[in-house]
């Protein structure tokens, strides 16, 4: 198995070309040289490239994954290099869990968090003392942070998913490709005159229904934010609320870094036969425990596809337990998209390492510059501009 995750990772690393030249910088100018980086990121090729880069700054890092994101045979190639590395695929929420608390143990100054697991555990279970600063992935993770636990981050958080660089070329282009990707890998479906309907026009939504379109598919809308709404009336895609797509859709996809977006109100009013994938962070944007208590029955028919049947005899058909699909039913966004997310990654820690005092407490956006770099490393690299 490491012999089978380090050809995984000797395919993808020369293919991030922003990191390769970020970590010949790391090697020279040692930014984190004496700290410990505490990070919760999936564990597969790409984050791998992040990982060298803050390996060669200087940094100990001990890393776990989301669950059922986990690729077994990477996680292994890692630990081999010297990092901790806490989880495998089997994992559900109970051992994602542990595997936090086993990261913090490590007692890191600097965490680079994923739906802010690492921070509400640190607030909740351990002391903050010692931790200088962090960066948070997500939406679901800058929500957390603006609401549970506002008020209560006492050291920066610099928010990835706040730059536009990583809405536009990471959230748009790469997750809509790999969710229908994901849909198509698990399911074996084809999309052309499926009605799909897609709950959520961020830009990661956005990217899905695009891509939806461009295969042929049959897509609707829901979206209570009217900018938003009116942003994919404009590009000609129909608008309904939730209520008055649920006869009419064949496959839904949730993408709103919120819970129970889909109740079990909602799925006993769906069409026999329903599909129900999540592209958000958490699987909880889908009531599956409510789902459970109520089927008659459930069943694993294949990989990834869950049936159960609903008290009013309805079967639906849930994808990869509800995890993002992109990434449980796929290999994730393509490597060039996450060269420049976990570019902009790498540059906020070693902004906080070296900066963390002026920077102030709580959630922020990536730094005007730092987009701005990145930017241009990936003009240069892949357009050579």
């Amino acid at each position: 198995m490491v012999e089978q995750g380090v050809r995984k990772l000797d395919w993808i690393i020369p293919r991030l070309r922003v990191l390769n030249m970020l970590r010949e910088e790391f090697e020279r100018e040692k930014p984190l040289k004496g700290l410990t980086i505490g990070m919760c990121l999936h564990v597969e090729p790409k984050t791998a490239g992040l990982l060298r880069v803050l390996q060669a700054g200087g940094a100990k890092v001990a890393v776990t994954g989301s669950p059922g994101t986990t690729q077994d045979d990477v996680a292994i190639a890692l630990a081999n290099t010297g990092i901790s590395v806490y989880g495998c695929s089997r994992d559900k929420r109970t051992e994602h869990l542990e595997n936090i608390r086993d990261v913090l143990r490590h007692q890191p100054q600097l965490l680079m968090d994923n739906g802010a697991d690492l921070t509400a555990t640190l607030i909740e279970e351990f002391s903050a003392n010692g931790v200088i600063g962090g960066t948070e992935e997500t939406t679901s993770g800058a929500n957390r942070l603006r609401s549970e636990l506002r008020g209560r981050v006492s050291f920066p958080v610099i928010v990835i998913n706040d730059s536009p660089l990583k809405r536009i070329v990471e959230n748009e282009h790469g997750v809509g490709q790999t969710t229908v990707e994901g849909f198509l890998r698990v399911t074996n479906l084809m999309v052309p005159g499926k009605r799909f309907v897609v709950v959520g026009y961020g830009h990661c939504g956005r990217g899905i229904a695009k891509a939806l379109k461009h295969f042929g598919g049959r897509v609707t809308v829901v979206e209570i934010d009217p900018m938003r709404a009116l942003e994919a009336a404009m590009l000609g895609i129909e608008i309904k609320d939730l209520e008055d797509t649920l006869t009419w859709g064949e496959a839904f996809i949730t993408v709103t870094g919120q819970s129970r977006v889909l109740t079990v109100e909602h799925m006993m009013k769906m069409s026999n036969g329903a599909v129900l994938a999540n592209a958000g962070h958490f699987s909880t944007e889908i009531d599956l425990s409510g789902l459970k208590n109520i089927a008659k029955a459930e069943e694993r028919l294949v990989d990834g596809i869950d049936k159960f049947v609903l008290p009013n005899g309805n079967e639906i058909f849930l994808l990869a337990e509800g995890e993002m699909i992109n990434l449980a039913g796929g290999k994730g966004n393509p490597a060039e998209t996450m060269d420049m997310g976990l570019a902009l990654q790498a540059l906020a820690i070693k902004r906080i390492a070296q900066d963390h005092v002026a920077l102030g407490e709580g959630a922020q956006p990536v730094p005007h510059e730092i987009n701005q770099r990145v930017a241009t490393l990936m003009l240069n690299s892949i357009f050579d501009y």
